[in-house]
């Protein structure tokens, strides 16, 4: 029997790894993953020449182990997906996980043990993944799971129709990595069609443009339109500032809203009512949000003028065209940065990316046919730069356990009684939320919540499915409230700093592991409680001594019951700590319990 099943052996799987061997090294940890290498989306066969972490060096690695220290990326320059891959490698090697982790291994199916006591997971081995035929599944048995396979697992593709005979290269952006030969250094492919207006398509559209294509970018008119994507820095007055950094300072946060217990002391701690309850603080917060919403604008060189318009600016394109219909207040996350190379404006306006506000009525071969015959394209391939669903990509059996474990599943394998829970809960959110924050009870858009399909297009597209509803963003709210402490989800939301909210979850983690959590009595009944009961008063210096478990409740805000992490915005009030909960989360994707 396993002590601790972790899958996946991305940046959060060999954190909790690392975090779990300090307290005990002789746990017997087994990281399963299906690539051959480690990162996660870092992994070697899924990088691309052109890919770049939206974040500046150093702010991508772990407190115990500096890139400095080995050498890896370059002050003032954003890191290269080689260089992520070299980092989490020997991050890997230094902790001793390589001999762990069992590569192309895929995890399929998880149930609980005969007494509802540990994990059973059916798992195919590396034979497996290149069969062509039907290979029995291997069993393991684990005391304690991990999940660890975060947010970009399975490719949400676009159903289109007409796709059976479009008779050239249809792949998601996720596949990049591995078809970036065949697909971009193909001689026979001139002109590539992105459908999509996350990052992950400005990202796309850079790859395909920079390696000599013509490119046909196409952004649904029907849908939520362009995300923000901005550059690293900005100017506030005379002062050039890192966004990045800005956003982790406590005087930007106050505009922001937080529903969680403000532990900025209570000299400043009315500071965030004020801006967002108060007729004078609502009008104040409101100017902050249209001056950074104009101040963005110009930074980006959105508008043709004399204000927004750069040095040597060509006009063949319009580039006004990918400006985001709403102000950065409500995208969060969903946002990304300029990392590139080469100046993106430039590749618009030059005309070799032609933007397609237009939705897609269906494919033909070599063509994309836009809907109120809006004329059509003939391309060499489409790339759909379209996200990813929102459930795990593994099965959980059965499905009424998915009550407990807080993860998105269809409505119709709900009882009467849990619907009606849930209801309850959800009302009770908005009306807090709603009080403290008005603002946020008229969105720009209309939020779908449990309207939205998490699965692949295959499923029913009627299907009712749940949002993610896990304790604190980590633990099965049922299976919390009745005791079992056996199974965590980590990663499953984001921030602008990634790495120390993950650090933070692997020490709450094994905290819960262990029992050392305060948590609620029963599911209707959840209640606030101390982050965990502190086996130490002093955290050990950057991770390293001590291996009592120890997680300063003080210092990790709480999380209040039935609260929308969907609502939260990605400024985090407290730097590096507050940066595990306030995290901006896909909308109609999730609630978080506490």
């Amino acid at each position: 029997m396993i002590d601790i099943l972790i899958i996946g052996a991305g940046p959060s799987g060999l954190c909790a790894a690392k975090t779990f061997l300090q307290h005990n090294p002789n746990s017997k940890i087994v990281i399963l993953d299906s690539h051959s290498t480690v990162g996660g989306v870092w992994s070697k066969e899924r990088l691309y020449p052109t890919l770049r972490t939206n974040n500046l060096y150093p702010t991508m690695d772990f407190s115990d182990f500096p890139m400095k220290d080995v050498g890896i990326g370059r002050p003032g320059h954003h890191i290269t997906g080689e260089e992520m891959h070299a980092y989490l490698t020997a991050y890997a090697q230094h902790f001793d996980l390589m001999k762990k982790i069992q590569f192309n291994t895929r995890a399929v199916r998880v149930q609980q043990g005969p007494t509802n006591d540990g994990w059973k997971v059916e798992i195919q081995g590396p034979a497996d993944l290149i069969s062509t035929v039907t290979i029995p599944t291997t069993l393991l048995e684990t005391k304690k799971l991990v999940m660890a396979t975060g947010i970009l697992g399975v490719p949400s593709m676009p159903s289109l129709s007409g796709s059976s005979t479009f008779d050239i290269p249809l792949l998601h952006s996720s596949a990049l990595g591995p078809q970036y030969q065949s697909v971009l250094q193909n001689p026979n492919i001139n002109r590539v069609a992105v459908l999509g207006g996350s990052k992950s398509a400005y990202d796309t559209v850079y790859l395909a443009a920079t390696t000599g294509h013509k490119v046909d970018w196409i952004i649904r008119k029907s849908g939520r339109g362009p995300s923000w994507v901005f550059p690293s820095h900005t100017k506030i007055g005379p002062f050039k500032a890192w966004r990045e950094k800005l956003v982790n300072r406590q005087i930007s946060t106050f505009f922001s809203p937080c529903v969680l217990p403000d532990r900025s002391g209570n000299q400043i701690s009315w500071i965030r009512e004020f801006l967002h309850t108060n007729k004078i603080g609502k009008a104040v917060t409101k100017k902050f949000w249209e001056i950074m919403h104009e101040d963005t604008i110009k930074d980006c060189r959105y508008r043709s003028d004399s204000k927004s318009k750069g040095k040597g600016d060509d006009e063949r394109g319009d580039f006004s065209v990918l400006e985001p219909p709403h102000s950065p207040f409500w995208y969060g996350t969903s946002s990304g940065t300029l990392n590139y190379e080469q100046d993106f404006k430039a590749l618009v306006t030059s005309g070799q990316v032609t933007v397609h506000r237009e939705d897609i009525s269906h494919i033909s071969p070599h063509t994309i046919h836009f809907s109120d015959n809006a004329g059509a394209i003939t391309v060499d391939a489409l790339i759909c730069a379209t996200g990813y669903s929102a459930k795990p990509p593994i099965d959980f059996f059965p499905r009424e356990l998915h009550f407990q474990l807080g993860i998105p599943t269809s409505t119709d394998s709900l009882t009467e009684e849990q619907k009606v829970a849930w209801d309850e809960y959800d009302k009770r959110a908005d009306g807090i939320i709603g009080e403290r924050f008005p603002q946020l009870v008229s969105p720009p858009w209309s939020t779908t919540d449990n309207n939205t399909n998490p699965s692949p297009p295959s499923t029913k597209i009627d299907t009712k499915y749940t949002p993610w509803r896990l304790h604190r963003g980590i633990a099965p709210p049922g299976l919390t409230a009745a005791g079992n402490n056996s199974l965590v989800f980590l990663s499953m939301h984001s921030s602008v700093t990634n790495i120390p909210r993950i650090e933070l979850q692997c020490l709450w983690s094994l905290s819960y592991f262990h029992d050392k959590v305060t948590l609620p009595g029963r599911l209707h009944h959840l209640r606030s409680g101390p982050c965990s009961q502190n086996s130490s008063p002093n955290l050990p210096r950057r991770g390293r001594g001590s291996r009592e478990i120890c997680v300063q409740n003080q210092r990790v805000p709480h999380l209040r019951p039935g609260f929308r992490s969907s609502l939260y915005t990605n400024l985090p009030r407290h730097g590096v700590i507050s940066t595990m909960v306030c995290a901006s989360i896909p909308s109609g994707t999730w609630r978080t319990l506490s």
